[in-house]
């Protein structure tokens, strides 16, 4: 039985024209690598660990009180102004129905005050020509007494009369002191027991305004929470406003990634709800004080002996153009992919400080006391005499 020869082994020309390929290949691949570091990648940072941020504005009600009506559900878009949730308003329509009684009573009360006023004033005039009166009596029966003109018992009681008019005399002034002293520098609609209605008339009138609870942005409704029927407590939640308007991006880079980084530099955003057919443009706007664990529930205690490196992210706020938003809306919370153009490294690294004044407002609330005023007016004209009337309508005039 013949046995096989073995195989010869592949020839040394064919091991190195392999060889020389395989070389070839991993040079044009550190060639194109190096490339791309040096024309492109090392001017860029990349994290698709970014998400879009946002202010999530809660609404709570301002009174407590039992859910009436609501007017949006989750996902609906409401503007500003617009109303959503109505509470009962049954104790706060009494409350203030009495608040406008009290005032009523307080002006006709006060009122009376500055008539009682100008009676005692009145008075302090009559009991002045009466002592005046009487001392003239007096006078003439104290120069008669000595020759006998009138009898000794008519001049006593000339001067006894003439001490009970000066005691009713001093009795009126302080009276109309007295008078004075709750009038004095004031008028009926600023006298302190008047001020005093007033005010609770603001405050049930805010009150039962505060009854219809208004959006205080515009934008999507989320987290609703209420029912018809629940009470609610002051400041408890009842849904959240998402405003499409006030979004950015939060992106964490590695601390590694942060070197050449700064404020103004420009971005490019991806968002995997458009993917890359929509292309947002942004700028850095502020790093963050911090990486996020340290600002974690259970922060890091490194100084425990079993400590291991991590390389740590730190958020950067990136602001993105206005009008993209609106053509391209975002929701909180979606994915991003940020690339920072890290050219201008002349930027700064730490962002102005921000003008003093408010970032965001809102208007709806400012106008809860606004019709409470011309109500006040109102009570108290409708409770004037015609004649303090009269006198009301010539101050404004002037």
């Amino acid at each position: 039985m013949s046995s096989q020869p073995p195989s010869s082994p592949p020839s040394a020309p064919k091991r190195n024209k392999a060889m020389i390929i395989t070389l070839l290949i991993f040079a044009v691949l550190g060639i194109a690598w190096l490339s791309y570091w040096l024309f492109y990648g090392r001017f860029y940072q990349y994290t698709n660990d970014a998400y879009v941020d946002g202010n999530n504005v809660t609404l709570t009600p301002q009174v407590p009180g039992i859910v009436v009506s609501f007017s949006a559900l989750d996902a609906d878009y409401v503007s500003k102004g617009r109303v959503l949730v109505e509470l009962d308003k049954t104790d706060a329509k009494i409350a203030l129905d009495k608040a406008i009684s009290d005032l009523g009573n307080a002006v006709r009360y006060v009122m009376q005050l500055f008539e009682e006023a100008k009676q005692y004033e009145a008075i302090v005039i009559m009991k002045k020509a009466e002592f005046i009166k009487a001392a003239q009596d007096y006078e003439h029966r104290k120069n008669l007494v000595d020759e006998g003109g009138v009898s000794l018992e008519d001049f006593e009681h000339s001067e006894a009369q003439l001490q009970a008019n000066f005691a009713d005399f001093i009795a009126a002034e302080h009276q109309y002191i007295a008078a004075l002293a709750q009038i004095e520098n004031t008028t009926i609609e600023t006298h302190p027991k008047v001020e005093e209605v007033k005010n609770q008339v603001r405050d049930t009138f805010v009150f039962y305004q505060r009854c219809t609870i208004k959006a205080p942005v515009s934008g999507l409704v989320a987290q609703r929470t209420i029912q018809v029927g629940e009470r609610v407590a002051r400041g408890q939640p009842l849904m959240a406003i998402v405003p499409l308007d006030q979004m950015w991006v939060t992106a964490n880079f590695k601390e590694v990634q942060l070197g050449k980084m700064r404020v103004g530099q420009p971005v490019t955003v991806y968002s995997d709800i458009y993917g890359h057919r929509v292309k947002f443009q942004g700028k850095v706007a502020g790093i963050g004080g911090g990486t996020g664990s340290v600002f974690s529930v259970l922060p890091p205690q490194n100084a425990t002996g079993n400590w291991i490196k991590i390389v740590q992210r730190v958020p950067v706020r990136i602001v993105l153009d206005q009008n993209q938003i609106k053509q391209f809306p975002l929701r909180l919370g979606l994915s991003m992919e940020v690339t920072v153009d890290i050219h201008d490294i002349e930027k700064p690294f730490v962002p102005p400080e921000r003008p003093e004044g408010p970032l965001y407002t809102t208007d709806v609330f400012a106008d809860q006391e606004q019709d409470a005023e011309v109500l006040i007016m109102d009570v108290i004209l409708a409770n004037l005499s015609s004649i303090f009337v009269e006198d009301i309508i010539e101050q404004e005039a002037e």
